[in-house]
């Protein structure tokens, strides 16, 4: 249940240029956002995304193929891995890994040559 729990941005590395490399036409500076990133670790996981007006969440099995959705609404199927503590889900666009150290959820985002580096503070 090391993932379990709710988190919120504390700090971030060129979330811009991730957005502007997933093709987002409006990439504007987002640093000043709050971003709560919601886990619940059972048999299944849960991973639920507030970001600005909207809600993103996905529900997965390790190991097994599953339908998640993209931050657009784009539907696709792949197996999520869990190696080493490290949650990994191969995207359409790009691969997502999070893994917990501490108390802080360590989030990244990588599209061809740009990473996108996410650090969330547990909350109480």
């Amino acid at each position: 249940m090391a993932f379990t729990g709710k988190y919120v941005l504390e700090s971030q590395e060129n979330y811009e240029a991730f957005l502007k490399a997933l093709g987002i036409k409006d990439a504007k500076d987002h640093n000043n956002e709050e971003i709560i990133t919601d886990i619940y670790q059972n048999d299944n996981f849960r991973l639920t995304k507030f970001l600005m007006d909207k809600t993103w969440n996905n529900t997965f099995l390790i190991g097994k193929e599953s339908e998640l959705e993209t931050l657009d609404g784009e539907t696709f199927k792949t197996t999520v891995t869990l190696d080493g503590g490290k949650l990994m889900i191969q995207f359409p666009k790009y691969v997502y890994t999070a893994e917990v150290v501490g108390d802080k959820l360590v989030e990244v985002n990588t599209i061809d040559a740009v990473t996108n580096k996410m650090v969330s503070k547990k909350t109480k």
